[in-house]
């Protein structure tokens, strides 16, 4: 039962960065006055992908992160270990990608910049986006 919670709980975060990512930094949902800056950020970033000041969140955003982490771990362990692997696993995944690393994943995420912005949300695992046609 642990495992499958520490798993749920990382494809859990999977899925929270790429819905994040699709609908809020990309999408009609950043539009919202408490998502703005979480766009803008995001927009920051696509303007300078190759500026390391931009690759990851800001302070305010791993507070936050963290935060809900450390709570969860308090009622759900394994699942809040699995949502900590997951933004781990993200964080570097991403910075592996803006630096060249030539993987499936580091070129799925450089297409996202250097190609098309509106597809492969994902970050980390490419299959989301098969799945859900971006």
């Amino acid at each position: 039962m642990e495992l499958l919670l520490l798993v749920a709980g990382h494809f859990f975060g999977a899925y929270t960065f790429y819905f994040f990512h699709r609908h809020i930094f990309h999408g009609s949902l950043g539009k919202y006055p408490l998502l703005r800056r979480w766009k803008a950020i995001h927009t920051r970033h696509h303007q300078r992908p190759d500026d390391p000041g931009t690759f990851f969140f800001p302070w305010w955003a791993n507070l936050l992160i963290w935060t809900l982490a450390a709570g969860l771990f308090i009622v759900v362990p394994a699942f809040a270990l699995g949502l900590a692997s997951f933004f781990a696993y993200y964080t570097y995944r991403h910075r592996s990608a803006h630096v060249g690393a030539d993987t499936r994943s580091g070129r799925h995420h450089r297409s996202h910049h250097y190609g098309n912005p509106m597809a492969n949300f994902s970050g980390a695992y490419p299959f989301i986006d098969r799945a859900h046609g971006t």
